[in-house]
């Protein structure tokens, strides 16, 4: 998984798996990080943890839910990468809300994000990549996208259809030497700095169902592991489908999750 002299770009790079994997990037060789993000602080915050690995690192502001802005946070990274080898598209929302009471405005902020700001964020280092004749994106899905979890009908959704066009990003891609490919996390417990959700509309147990609540507890017992995933094992795969080790693969998502769950009703 070496990413030695490699130039890369990390969007959620603020918190969570996108700071994570950023951080990963950097520990596995990669010369210049580019932090995509909504939340300036803690996007800074990445990059600053980054130079002192002695990589170059340098924070871009996104909003993922405006085309636009990310046509704009694309152009600002590449010139200062000057290349793009890799590009992982973490940033989003995990979002869960009651399905009967999900509103326009709830769907198009979760979609929005999730789902048409991965495309353009696919599209966009596409451009870069296919110019060079070389390049590696993943793409960040979700396990409720295979397994059906109460409330994530939505999530369900969004992820899903990030997964299916990997695959088809990944066929459109493939003879022009480069690859694209999709990490589904299983229930992984990470800081979120400054991160905000759309309102979540309350869940509610349907009839002769269980309660969705449950305890943080309950949901790590859920993980066939018995544990949380920790946030390394999932960056550990944004890095190794970047890498060249994984020269022979896209078009795949790899559930990062221990093994799967005994049961999904929390």
């Amino acid at each position: 998984m070496d990413m030695t002299g490699k130039s890369v770009l990390v969007t959620g790079a603020a918190s969570g798996l996108g700071r994570a994997t950023a951080l990963r990037y950097a520990a596995y060789g990669a010369a210049k990080v580019a932090c995509l993000d909504i939340h300036d602080e803690g996007n800074a915050e990445t990059a600053a943890m980054i130079r002192d690995q002695s990589a170059e690192a340098f924070a871009v502001h996104v909003d993922l839910g405006d085309v636009d802005s990310i046509g704009s946070a694309y152009g600002e990274a590449l010139a200062q990468l000057g290349r793009l080898d890799a590009a992982a598209h973490i940033g989003g929302y995990s979002w869960r809300g009651g399905s009967l009471d999900v509103t326009k405005a709830h769907w198009d902020t979760v979609m929005n994000v999730n789902l048409r700001g991965t495309f353009f964020c696919c599209q966009a280092a596409l451009k870069a990549m296919y110019g060079q004749k070389s390049g590696a994106i993943v793409n960040m899905s979700a396990d409720a996208a295979f397994f059906p979890v109460h409330g994530f009908a939505v999530q369900a959704a969004g992820k899903g259809g990030v997964a299916l066009m990997t695959r088809t990003f990944g066929l459109e891609a493939a003879r022009r030497g480069v690859r694209v490919n999709a990490v589904s996390p299983g229930n992984v417990i990470v800081q979120h700095t400054g991160a905000s959700w759309a309102e979540r509309p309350p869940l509610k147990p349907e009839d002769n169902a269980p309660s969705p609540a449950g305890s943080i507890e309950e949901l790590a017992a859920q993980m066939a592991p018995g544990r949380f995933i920790e946030a390394e094992e999932v960056a550990n795969v944004f890095v190794f489908f970047s890498s060249d080790a994984a020269s022979g693969i896209s078009g795949q998502t790899i559930s990062v999750n221990g093994g799967g769950y005994y049961a999904m009703q929390l």
